[in-house]
């Protein structure tokens, strides 16, 4: 373990290098779970797409009734987003940060931490936050992409429409015939926070010479905040497609319905 680098690792890192690497473990760690969820829960709409292949229902566009497509396709649309921003986020480069008081270090001791924690090599990065922003961006895509499943099933689980239901659905203490979509908001919810975050990574890029002076700071919580509304989005989706309860002869008779 330590044994194996070299004396004097710490002795030339700086409170950012260790930040910084820990910023990327925590990352590394959260999104095993993360990237699992999502994956299952675009495995699911690819079979609800299967399934429902052809499954009538009436389009709707701008909230209105259009023209006719199938269940299949509604679902097949979900899969495909969640699955390329799941690729994307799982390609994203996670760099151990060794680069010394100004990110000049280049002894390389940076190579054998990143070997030790299992973290890709990098030169320093102190003050290029890309791998930073890349990280948030993926996170507040992958959310959004979740999240608009979310919305569709929030508003076609709606009494009027009844197209589709949640398999566990809230109750209400003051209303008990309701049936609220209580993973549908929680997605919506978590959708809904993430562009401020990521704009605060972004906000952060362009620091002060060497070492911002409370723009990298700013990113610590962020980063935080996002992994966890990417994770418990990703969580809430895989419940709710698990478990989504279709009615396929509801949606054939709001289709003949239009005008």
């Amino acid at each position: 373990m330590v044994e194996l680098l070299p004396e004097g690792v710490h002795a030339g890192a700086t409170s950012q290098d260790i930040l910084d690497t820990a910023m990327m473990l925590i990352a590394r760690r959260a999104l095993g779970p993360m990237l699992e969820d999502a994956g299952a829960a675009a495995a699911r709409a690819e079979a609800l797409a299967e399934e429902h292949a052809d499954t009538p229902m009436i389009g709707r566009t701008l909230l209105q009734q259009a023209e006719p497509t199938t269940f299949g396709r509604k679902a097949a649309g979900w899969a495909a987003g969640i699955s390329a921003a799941n690729t994307e986020l799982a390609a994203i480069p996670l760099p151990v940060q060794m680069g010394g008081p100004v990110g000049a270090r280049d002894d390389g001791v940076a190579t054998l931490v990143a070997q030790e924690l299992e973290l890709v090599p990098a030169a320093p990065w102190h003050s290029d936050r890309v791998p930073v922003a890349r990280l948030g961006a993926a996170l507040g895509v992958l959310t959004g992409a979740l999240g608009k499943v979310g919305r569709d099933v929030a508003l076609l689980s709606q009494d009027e429409i009844g197209e589709v239901r949640e398999g566990a659905p809230g109750g209400s203490s003051s209303m008990p015939h309701k049936r609220n979509p209580v993973a549908s908001v929680a997605l919506v919810a978590c959708a809904t926070r993430t562009p401020g975050l990521v704009s605060t990574l972004l906000a952060a890029m362009p620091g002060e010479h060497e070492r911002a002076a409370g723009a990298w700071h700013a990113e610590w919580e962020t980063v935080g905040d996002l992994l966890r509304l990417a994770g418990s989005a990703a969580a809430w989706a895989r419940e709710l497609l698990d478990g989504l309860e279709v009615d396929a002869e509801r949606m054939r008779a709001n289709l003949d319905t239009r005008r």
